[in-house]
């Protein structure tokens, strides 16, 4: 199964376990195909954050629009997509994508060698449909349900396809930077 395979699967599972928190608890879990998204990137959690943070930072952008213009229905929907875009966007444009910071080391004779972490926002509408959520049913209920919603679905993932989730992880972890690194110099020792 392809990654694009497991998306597909995630979001399924996903639309799943959504309906079933609205129907057990009232609680919607960012959107439809959101904690699909969301459960394939718990692994980096520093992306789930960051796009809880474009979601956030699109809800508050609207929503202080809101008091100098009328903004309801379709328009509202439109400019949280849009604000959650281009802070998403933003963000993993002044970020780099990659944040570098130098790693403790016992031996203090040794230079400090730099260690990445990828930084980015899930996907190009998530944080607006996360927005849309905030505004609708408020930010914990709505964090409440996406985190809920996403781990079952990464368990239900794991527990159904182990193989295809462990080998999705293992191509994530190859394209980090850290990663292609230990390999360009593990390969130079032969």
């Amino acid at each position: 199964m392809m990654s694009l395979n497991l998306l597909a699967v995630a979001i399924g599972v996903g639309l799943g376990f959504t309906l079933l928190l609205t129907e057990a608890f009232g609680l919607a879990a960012g959107g439809l195909v959101v904690p699909g998204y969301v459960a394939l990137k718990l692994l980096q959690p520093w992306t789930v954050l960051l796009t809880l943070l474009a979601a956030f930072g699109a809800f508050a952008i609207v929503r202080t629009m809101s008091g100098f213009v009328v903004i309801y229905g379709r328009r509202k929907t439109a400019l949280m997509i849009l604000s959650g875009y281009l802070l998403g966007s933003g963000l993993d444009l002044a970020l780099g994508g990659v944040l570098t910071f130098p790693t403790a080391d016992t031996n203090p004779a040794l230079e400090a060698e730099p260690r990445y972490i990828e930084l980015s926002v899930i996907g190009y509408i998530i944080p607006g449909l996360i927005a849309i959520w905030f505004d609708r049913q408020g930010v914990l209920r709505t964090v409440c349900g996406l985190v809920l919603t996403a781990v079952l679905v990464r368990l239900t993932l794991i527990a159904a396809i182990p193989e295809t989730i462990t080998a999705y992880e293992v191509r994530q972890a190859l394209y980090q930077p850290e990663w292609a690194v230990l390999m360009e110099e593990g390969s130079g020792e032969d």
